[in-house]
């Protein structure tokens, strides 16, 4: 259910918003240790974090 709820946010500009309140409201995997480096699995912050690379935010090294 995560996976699909930041893959609609990732994906649909339109319902990022909306995407982002669930997963906050949820709170699945917030406190989830990510290492350094690595994309949390926390919705709010995967979609955000992939949106921000999709639009050229990251140095990617391509």
């Amino acid at each position: 259910m995560n996976h699909c709820l930041a893959q609609i946010g990732i994906e649909h500009a339109a319902y990022r918003e909306r995407a982002i309140g669930i997963g906050e409201r949820l709170g699945v995997l917030k406190d989830y240790p990510t290492p350094p480096g690595c994309t949390s699995p926390y919705a709010p912050v995967w979609i955000n974090e992939m949106v921000r690379r999709q639009h050229g935010g990251a140095d990617n090294g391509v």
